[in-house]
């Protein structure tokens, strides 16, 4: 079975930048311990730039081995793209409609 846990942006400028409610990631984690789950994917959007991994969200990847996707919502329909971030390399991974 596989979840969404949606977690609040609580930086003080969220408009422009994301930080995940650390709370929420904790008890993201151990949902997924209880359940034999794994984290797959992250997701946030670019309200006016493109789909691709910003200098700051490279420098602030913490999980290589989850997907990182990112929504551009500059266009209609909106453009959806997913990469893998390790120590700051960007490698495009496909994203399935599955």
């Amino acid at each position: 079975m596989r979840r969404v846990m949606r977690c609040r942006n609580v930086h003080t400028t969220p408009e422009t930048r994301y930080l995940i409610d650390t709370r929420q990631v904790v008890d993201a984690f151990r949902a997924s311990d209880d359940f034999d789950r794994e984290l797959v994917a992250i997701y946030h959007s670019h309200p006016r730039s493109q789909a691709y991994p910003s200098p700051t969200d490279r420098a602030e990847a913490q999980w290589p081995l989850a997907a990182y996707v990112l929504v551009s919502l500059r266009s209609d329909p909106p453009e959806l793209y997913a990469y893998r971030i390790d120590e700051g390399a960007v490698r495009e991974i496909p994203v399935s409609e599955n």
